[in-house]
């Protein structure tokens, strides 16, 4: 996924009502506007038959011979005039019937359009964060306050962010996202510092900021590949939004400690591999784990979001299961304290998600959804669950997406080895139709 655009659920929603509540009031002002212009060109057409008059004027003054050489350009002139006038009516005509024509469909197409021009604005919003004197001098003198355990290396990151932000040559894409990092921590920072959080909620809230300032830490070392500083720097982004998401009025006491407990592991797994207990892992192992809790963090994304939550609460359950289990992994395998059984079973856990898009059987269900004529929408909903959440759960989950029903209808009665999975899709929760795969 492009991250230039930041993808926040909260704002992406946001962007997309606000959208719809613009979209008619635009549409309408431009046809209310294209309606007065009918009447006003017609009634300039209407007037200009009066001229025949002069005609008759013209006829007494041919005994004149001056006034002959005089008037015949003023008589070629109205003689001219008219037919011009008559001859523009149809067109004038066509325009006030092409209007509604050419405006209705841009209505209907920018209202799927709309969304990508709210979030390049989200985009400038981003840039504009923390840019000014006084808002940078406010988030460093909170930093400065911050918590001991958190206190040194959140001022290093901090003043490594600003600088991105202060940076003529930095991209757009980082000023972007270190903004709206910043912003959060800042947040975050605020909530700490308020009388009114609990201690319980104080010490959850540092602990992220552990996690994000490890992930920064890793995004600005110079040390590692810019594909790999991404990486980080987008781990440390989700995991500022997410803390940022428990401060919500809005948000359930359940709600609340359910995003706790899953968030608090991931945190853990960054804090652990920007502060490694024990031998440091190889570098593929440790890529391993990076990609692992971006994965994961994209899994909660989607659980969170309405379009690619699962409807039914089967399946919610397991696939929160799911995030569980390979959140714990990713920190289990950095563990030095863990039994060596405990790690090699962490590591399975983390080397299967991993290779999840590679799973031979996981490439021969997608050729057969494309075989079926699966829409893009479709096979990009698969792809993505995969990748978050592993073959066969991931895949099963994506599959479910309305993008899929007429796929999963085509697959249900074509009667390939694949149609019992399929049809269990169709017809129940699709956490229940992993036995369905095929066993060969």
């Amino acid at each position: 996924m492009a991250k230039l655009a930041r993808r926040r659920i909260s704002r992406m929603l946001g962007a997309s009502c606000l959208a719809a509540s613009l979209a008619v009031p635009v549409g309408m002002g431009t046809a209310a506007a294209a309606s007065a212009d009918a009447p006003t060109q017609a009634t300039a057409a209407g007037p200009l038959d009066p001229p025949d008059p002069p005609p008759q004027q013209e006829e007494q003054q041919p005994p004149e011979p001056q006034p002959e050489e005089e008037q015949p350009p003023q008589e070629e002139q109205p003689q001219e005039e008219q037919p011009p006038q008559e001859e523009q009516q149809p067109p004038e005509e066509q325009p006030q019937e092409q209007q509604p024509q050419e405006e209705q469909p841009p209505q209907e197409e920018q209202q799927p359009e709309e969304q990508p021009q709210e979030e390049q604005q989200e985009q400038q919003d981003g840039q504009q964060k923390f840019v000014t004197p006084q808002q940078q001098q406010q988030v460093k003198q909170q930093a400065a306050k911050a918590p001991e355990q958190v206190k040194a290396e959140l001022n290093a990151v901090l003043a490594e962010a600003l600088k991105v932000i202060n940076s003529p040559t930095a991209s757009a894409d980082d000023k972007e996202i270190y903004g709206y990092i910043v912003a959060d921590i800042s947040t975050t920072l605020n909530a700490i510092d308020s009388p009114d959080t609990s201690p319980e909620d104080k010490a959850t809230y540092t602990k992220f900021l552990q996690g994000i300032t490890g992930a920064l830490k890793a995004a600005q070392d110079p040390t590692k590949s810019t594909a790999e500083r991404i990486v980080y720097r987008d781990i440390a982004d989700d995991l500022a939004w997410w803390v940022t998401q428990m401060q919500s009025p809005n948000i359930t006491a359940a709600e609340k400690a359910e995003l706790k407990a899953q968030v608090e592991v991931l945190s853990d797994a960054m804090i652990a591999l920007a502060n490694p207990k024990g031998p440091p892992k190889p570098p593929v192992e440790q890529k391993k784990i990076e990609k692992g809790v971006k994965k994961t963090l994209g899994a909660l994304k989607s659980m969170q979001n309405p379009n690619t939550k699962p409807k039914d609460a089967k399946d919610q359950a397991q696939i929160k299961q799911i995030i569980d289990t390979n959140s714990k992994a990713l920190v289990t395998v950095q563990n030095p304290d863990a039994s060596e059984q405990q790690r090699k079973d962490a590591q399975k856990t983390v080397d299967s998600l991993d290779s999840a898009t590679q799973n031979a059987q996981y490439k021969e269900f997608l050729q057969e959804v494309k075989r079926l004529g699966a829409p893009a929408a479709c096979v990009n909903s698969i792809q993505d669950r995969t990748n978050e959440a592993g073959w066969p759960e991931g895949s099963l989950w994506g599959l479910s997406a309305s993008s899929c029903e007429d796929t999963v209808a085509a697959g249900a009665d074509d009667g390939s080895k694949w149609s019992p999975v399929f049809d269990c899709v169709a017809n129940k929760p699709f956490s229940e139709c992993v036995a369905t795969i095929p066993k060969d």
